[in-house]
């Protein structure tokens, strides 16, 4: 191998051990943060090394091994599922590698100083495009690396995750400018390289770390002096297994369900809200309750029912729900203080296992989906909110919560907390709860919003408004979790006011700046005009 190529191996192999290394993953259960603001140093230096045939290749290549290692636990839902997820991702930064290596020859001149900052925007912009597309995937955004750091998770209530993720871009893209410009030096015997540029280059970062402490210690000093109201909840975690198919394991969960709730209504007999996770009771009880075509799940749904009915306090559980547009994945909520079933079916479905995009709907994919053995599901059409005592709440299921605008709109239809219920014993790894758990602590950041997960084999936990998780049971176990969370009445924040109006204006402009500088380029190379 020729030195040069083993040169960009090593680049390619860093970049996608530090981007790993800051997430929570196979070898660091919560992520090391630290990673990530050296993630991308080898990234920019190996993007800048090809001619744009070859950008392709390295490109899909760091996106297929990076989510291979950041995601292996796809694998326990079917090879299938992993491989799509690889090259998806290798598409995506095929993409990016290309536009970097086309950008790197426009950025001439005067414009070059200014490099390092256009490629920071233009790989935030491809991360925040990949995360609003039919295959959205929010899992491996760099921002969320950070979801221990208060300082962080406090920034994100200005300009949300991708706040985070473009300060942590920008500091990698400037290493990795002074490197390149120190490398360049010595290959010239050049004795001019100014060593004091190097302190300057990075007295605005330091400046505005120093600004985001004092932001962070400021908020905490002189909190917000709004009124709050209070909710104490039981949070059920059976731990049921993911090949559960028939009728007589149904039974047996909703068995260990009440067996579970009772324990934990009779140790805090002033629960107000009992929370039964993400298709916890399998049937769709709401129809199977008025239909009498199969007995057994009929007497299961009348069984949920009255054991419900039976409690003085509200609950929220998952189930299957049918209606004209299909069967949903469902939240119920029952209040005690109606007779009527509200129900929140699931908007966002996971692509590949709960839906298959239209796009993709060929014969010649009948055989793999097939060997998915996934029951599709129909999406919900619109949002709902639920009511207790003077709060509302919303209840996004699965990785709903990974979704910012999704939870954005939840907020705005006027919840004032969130309750998510998700399964997650399929992926049986502590890496993809934590990952799952990074997004939900960077939603209750960027609303100053607090949130309960109810999960099958996941995180069980409360996070208060400021994304801290105060209360936790272990996962791969049955049990509950009681205890109370204080809701803001005012909670307010500015990114719940501009959402991602900044991200979507940087995204016009580097693609606008973009296509101005390929038609100059191509004006004065091609036709040699100026």
């Amino acid at each position: 191998m020729k030195r040069n190529n083993l040169f960009s191996v090593l680049l390619l192999a860093f970049s996608i051990f530090f981007l790993v290394l800051s997430q929570p993953s196979v070898f660091f259960e919560d992520g090391l943060s630290f990673f990530a603001w050296l993630a991308y140093i080898p990234f920019f230096l190996l993007a800048g090394r090809f001619s744009l045939h070859k950008s392709f290749l390295w490109g899909a290549s760091y996106g297929a091994f990076a989510y291979a290692l950041l995601c292996p636990w796809l694998s326990a839902f079917g090879a299938v599922a992993l491989l799509f997820v690889c090259v998806i991702f290798a598409f995506y930064n095929a993409l990016l590698f290309f536009l970097l290596s086309w950008s790197e020859k426009l950025f001439t001149g005067r414009l070059e100083k200014y490099f390092w900052i256009f490629r920071a925007l233009l790989v935030l912009s491809v991360e925040f495009l990949r995360t609003h597309s039919v295959l959205a995937f929010s899992y491996g955004i760099i921002g969320y690396s950070q979801w221990k750091n208060p300082v962080f998770l406090k920034f994100s209530s200005l300009f949300g995750v991708f706040g985070v993720s473009l300060l942590i871009l920008l500091f990698n893209s400037l290493v990795a400018k002074i490197i390149s410009e120190k490398v360049s030096s010595l290959h010239l015997n050049s004795k001019r390289y100014d060593k004091r540029s190097i302190l300057w280059n990075f007295v605005p970062f330091i400046s505005l770390f120093l600004g985001l402490i004092l932001f962070y210690f400021v908020s905490s000093l002189f909190p917000s002096s709004g009124k709050s109201e209070s909710i104490r909840f039981a949070l059920i975690q059976n731990y049921s297994s993911a090949s559960s198919s028939s009728i007589s394991d149904y039974e047996k969960d909703v068995s260990i369900l009440k067996e579970l709730t009772d324990e934990a209504l009779d140790s805090n007999p002033d629960t107000e809200l009992v929370v039964w996770a993400e298709t916890a009771v399998v049937p769709d009880v709401i129809n199977n309750f008025s239909s009498t075509r199969d007995s057994r799940r009929h007497e299961l749904a009348v069984d949920v029912f009255e054991y419900i009915k039976s409690k003085k306090c509200a609950f929220l559980i998952g189930s299957n729900h049918e209606d004209r547009d299909g069967v949903h994945n469902a939240a119920l909520y029952f209040s005690p203080e109606s007779n009527e079933v509200s129900v929140y079916h699931k908007n966002h479905l996971v692509p590949f296992t709960e839906f298959w995009p239209e796009f993709l709907d060929f014969k010649i994919f009948d055989r793999i989906k097939d060997s998915l053995n996934c029951e599709f599901f129909a999406h919900g059409s619109g949002l709902k909110t639920f009511s207790i005592k003077n709060l509302k709440f919303s209840a996004p299921i699965c990785f709903e919560d990974s979704f910012s605008p999704l939870i954005r709109k939840m907020k705005k239809e006027g919840a004032d907390f969130f309750v998510n219920i998700s399964d997650d014993a399929w992926s049986s790894s502590d890496s993809a709860r934590n990952m799952h758990l990074s997004m939900s602590a960077f939603r209750c950041a960027e609303y100053a919003s607090p949130m309960i997960r109810s999960t099958i084999d996941g995180k069980t936990c409360a996070l208060d408004s400021k994304g801290r998780v105060i209360c936790h049971i272990d996962s791969e176990i049955n049990g509950f979790l009681c205890g109370e969370i204080e809701v803001p009445l005012s909670g307010r924040t500015f990114y719940m006011l501009t959402g991602d109006v900044f991200f979507i204006l940087i995204c016009i402009f580097v693609f606008s700046l973009l296509l101005i500088l390929s038609a100059r380029f191509v004006k004065v190379n091609v036709y040699g005009r100026r």
